[in-house]
């Protein structure tokens, strides 16, 4: 059997390397001979860090007998979702079509090798029937006796998923305002409100990082607004979604009260998560807030960085057990457990600690209450306040001091178990979001080595993914994937980009920026240069061509692309990427009425071009104004760009600035601008008129 998968640039992909399966990556080869064969094609779709695909490939994919089936009845395919994610925007929608039911992962689906259409799809299946799910042996019996019995009638079902498919593809709905989308998307979210435990909805809960950034805009102006996302933040940093020693978020909770991971550690989360708790810290004057922020960029900075710049793609959720979890199977001691390097014990937390310091870390993170996973075992939250800490003649401050040092010792204790395995893809969208919140997030809080990083990394996708048209989005060890960069790439550098310019000048980032823009104008907008398509026009044929409008773990692309191009014509002074911002977002203006839920990316674009935020262009004595530069820029209200003087090759509407004889500002909303102004004091009275 060949091992087609052991030189995969995907580590997902390598972990199935040596499976029993006979296993093809997505290539024509493999659709090939499934056409050849006239066999169904069984696609599965996961990624590295994801618990359920481990679970799925240990009891299926690595049992001989399943195997035996699969290689007889199917041509495998094995697909990382994180580097092909047009394919699992495709096939998830298929399952959404087929099933009803949203999908997840792992994805399961069988494919018409005629045509590539998904006939039969599910997410996880035991290799037994249990808890109302087929087994899996069982589900491809059926599936081969179906596709020998009744082909005519899986053929008719595909004809109408393809009708079904062009409909997503093509709709458009006609109506919608942004006053009326954002009303109503603030009532379902006060429907869909958890005043207990904060958030929206019930178990699973995840952190809806789109989202966040929706409501800190909308809570400068809209006190509910601000009530619901402090309401989230602070439970989101408080409990186990946070991790409370290493700092970053994982990517869910399996419960409501934010108590209980899924312990998968995703770029994407704290990526985006970052520039909203810094900038919720500066509008609330927030020292907890801004704490999370730093905890954050720790993370960053630490186990997911890569070497010469850029970030790991995911952590993933199991791990090897150390000698002492109750959990480890002895017959198996190598086995992977979920949580295993995150989980504690009292006994843990005393041999790692003096007495009156393990009391402590008890009484902080709940270890002096009852075990909060499997009955055993501790995942460390905030139990208890600083305030509820003090005593015996502590202060606040010796409280923190003391948590510090804590945690400290107890991170040096991890990390002497087994790590979770690193998924050292270096992927461009969740890299620019992370350069973008590094910067944002530098700029307010004052953390110059942040925005250093977010410099290092934005240069790192463009040495390693390429830029312009042969952009690429995944990179590892020296290789890049075949495929073209998408939408969501192309955008989320565009933003980082232009986060960057609001934090200093450099030609290099603006010229990135409206390469970017042109490169989505002319690769992944239809004939009517209004719908934008997460696939280039070069992409290889798939089902269908997926849109880009909704939010899901990342923002979408065509919100991205708007808010990026609305950005750019407000610095560049230039109509043309304003104008087609507003063409994009009034094509789905429609959708977001409809369901503003799933679009607030797109209502964060549409609220930059009909309300822009101020814009401060600097420019003369360099002394001077760069200190002015300091000091504007740590609002969130507006930004600041500081044209050196003499530079060249500016936008039209910057490049009186770079000649001025003496500290000058001009403070710009959309395209009014106000008279040159030589003075700080003058530029906040103008800013402050804005503000009122």
């Amino acid at each position: 059997m060949a091992r087609r998968l052991s030189d995969a640039l995907s580590p997902y992909l390598e972990q199935h390397a040596d499976q029993p399966v006979d296993w093809y990556p997505w290539t024509p080869e493999a659709l090939q001979a499934a056409r050849t064969t006239d066999r169904p094609i069984l696609l599965s779709i996961g990624y590295s860090a994801c618990h359920w695909c481990h679970v799925m490939a240990r009891e299926s994919f690595d049992d001989p007998g399943i195997a035996e089936r699969m290689n007889d009845w199917f041509v495998n395919i094995k697909v990382d979702r994180e580097e092909r994610p047009d394919l699992d925007h495709v096939y998830q929608l298929g399952h959404q079509l087929l099933t009803g039911r949203p999908g997840g992962w792992p994805l399961t689906v069988f494919l018409d090798p005629t045509d590539l259409a998904p006939f039969v799809a599910g997410t996880y299946f035991p290799p037994e029937a249990r808890h109302g799910l087929i087994g899996f042996p069982e589900l491809l019996e059926r599936v081969h006796d179906a596709w020998l019995g009744k082909r005519e009638t899986l053929k008719a079902q595909n004809r109408r998923l393809h009708e079904a498919f062009e409909l997503v593809s093509e709709r458009r709905i006609e109506g919608g305002g942004t006053a009326a989308a954002e009303d109503r998307l603030l009532g379902q979210l006060d429907a869909r409100r958890d005043l207990r435990n904060g958030g929206f909805g019930d178990a699973p809960k995840f952190p809806q990082a789109p989202l966040m950034a929706w409501l800190l805009e909308r809570s400068g102006d809209d006190p509910q607004a601000a009530s619901m996302l402090v309401d989230a933040l602070r439970p989101m940093a408080r409990h186990g979604l946070f991790d409370q020693l290493g700092g970053g978020f994982f990517r869910y909770c399996t419960d409501a009260a934010w108590e209980i991971p899924h312990f998968e550690k995703m770029l994407a989360e704290s990526a985006q998560l970052l520039p909203v708790y810094a900038e919720a810290a500066v509008r609330w004057n927030d020292a907890e807030l801004a704490e999370v922020a730093a905890r954050c960029a720790e993370f960053l900075g630490g186990p997911m960085r890569l070497d010469g710049g850029g970030f790991a793609a995911s952590l993933s959720a199991d791990s090897v057990p150390p000698e002492d979890d109750p959990r480890r199977d002895e017959d198996d001691p190598d086995r992977e457990l979920e949580g295993a390097y995150y989980l504690w014990t009292p006994d843990r937390i005393g041999a790692a600690l003096e007495e009156t310091d393990a009391e402590l870390a008890a009484a902080r993170f709940g270890l002096d209450g009852p075990a909060n996973f499997e009955g055993r075992l501790w995942h460390l939250v905030q139990a208890r306040g600083i305030d509820e800490l003090t005593g015996d003649g502590r202060s606040a401050d010796e409280v923190r001091e003391r948590l510090a040092e804590i945690r400290g010792r107890l991170l040096s204790r991890r990390a002497e178990r087994p790590a979770p395995f690193r998924d050292d893809k270096m992927l461009a969208a969740p890299n620019a979001l992370a350069a973008a919140g590094l910067a944002r997030a530098g700029r307010l809080l004052g953390h110059t080595e942040w925005i250093e990083e977010a410099a290092i990394v934005l240069e790192a996708v463009g040495e390693r993914l390429g830029r312009g048209t042969a952009m690429q989005a995944v990179w590892r060890s020296g290789r890049g994937a075949a495929q073209n960069a998408l939408l969501d790439d192309r955008a989320a550098v565009l933003l980082a980009a232009l986060e960057l310019l609001g934090c200093r000048w450099e030609r290099e980032w603006y010229e990135t920026a409206v390469e970017q823009a042109r490169a989505i104008l002319d690769r992944h907008v239809d004939a009517s240069g209004d719908a934008l398509y997460l696939t280039p026009s070069d992409h290889e044929g798939l089902v269908f061509r997926p849109p880009a409008l909704t939010d899901d773990a990342l923002p979408s692309g065509a919100g991205m692309a708007a808010l990026g191009l609305a950005r750019l014509g407000h610095l560049a002074g230039e109509a043309e990427w304003t104008e087609r911002a507003r063409r994009i977002v009034e094509r789905a203006a429609g959708e977001m009425l409809q369901v503003p839920t799933s679009h607030v990316t797109l209502l964060r674009a549409r609220r930059e071009l009909d309300e822009p935020a101020p814009q401060v262009r600097l420019g003369g004595d360099a002394d001077t104004t760069a200190d002015w530069a300091r000091t504007l820029r740590r609002s969130p209200d507006w930004t600041c760009l500081h044209v050196p003087p003499g530079e060249a090759g500016l936008p039209e509407a910057l490049e009186p600035l770079a000649d001025r004889d003496r500290p000058t500002a001009i403070v710009c909303t959309g395209r009014t601008c106000s008279e040159p102004l030589h003075d700080l004091e003058s530029v906040r009275q103008r800013l402050e008129r804005w503000r009122d």
